[in-house]
């Protein structure tokens, strides 16, 4: 439809408001806020940006993918899960007996939200430091 374009840009930036940011952070780290607005900057006034999205969209699949949960348990590569234990849709407790990754680690930060960097930018470092291979 001509002009959906724009109204679904303003409308994006209008539904996330750089105060929901906020809510994204357990901690209320005014950071957050500001992400949101870097994020979203340019999506009112760029419909484009809409459009472009549009055929991702409609291609993006529903429901599992069974190839890739199939594929999972072959990888050979260490994975480190960082999990945050308090957002809105956080299943707890975190899936370790369900993970299909054969050599993953998992590393839950008490809370911490959607921006676990922002929460707790010490302890992501510190585990990313831990995890990662020494040259």
């Amino acid at each position: 439809m001509p002009g959906l374009d724009r109204v679904t840009a303003l409308g994006a930036r209008l539904a996330f408001r750089p105060e929901h940011g906020m809510a994204l952070s357990a901690r209320n780290n005014p950071a957050a806020r500001d992400l949101v607005r870097h994020a979203l900057a340019d999506v009112g006034r760029n419909s484009s940006l809409a459009r472009s999205w549009a055929p991702f969209a409609r291609r993006r699949p529903a429901g599992q993918q069974r190839h890739l949960l199939e594929a999972y348990p072959t990888l050979d590569l260490p994975v480190l899960l960082l999990w945050a234990a308090r957002t809105a849709t956080t299943r707890w407790p975190p899936p370790r007996r369900r993970c299909l990754l054969p050599d993953a680690q998992l590393r839950v930060f008490q809370g911490t939200g959607f921006l676990l960097a922002y929460d707790d930018p010490v302890g992501v470092a510190r585990e990313l430091k831990a995890f990662c291979p020494k040259p």
